[in-house]
């Protein structure tokens, strides 16, 4: 853990505009549930969340934990079903299109 005014004021930071950010895909969220974008868009919200909490937790834990080990497998296994769901809503999307 290093400590300095510095790390200080990035993690307020990482952690007012994670909330912000955080906030903001809720509202998209809310308005766009019933779109094909709306999962995408809930999952995207989770994910946001989750990389703010996980870079907090750089600064406040010890980097070879266990909790930040599983925090980070459990952060690329959601990047990478938000990714494989992109790409399906992409393609239903294509094949859905008139003259597509």
């Amino acid at each position: 853990m290093v400590d300095s005014t510095v790390h200080t004021l990035s993690v307020l930071f990482a952690i007012i505009t994670g909330t912000g950010a955080g906030l903001f895909a809720l509202l998209f969220w809310q308005v766009f549930h019933d779109s094909p974008f709306g999962t995408i868009i809930a999952l995207l919200s989770a994910t946001i969340s989750g990389m703010i909490f996980y870079h907090v937790s750089l600064f406040l834990l010890a980097p070879n934990s266990l909790l930040l080990d599983t925090l980070r497998s459990a952060l690329y296994t959601i990047i990478a079903v938000f990714l494989w769901l992109v790409i399906a809503t992409h393609q239903e999307l294509e094949h859905t299109a008139p003259g597509g």
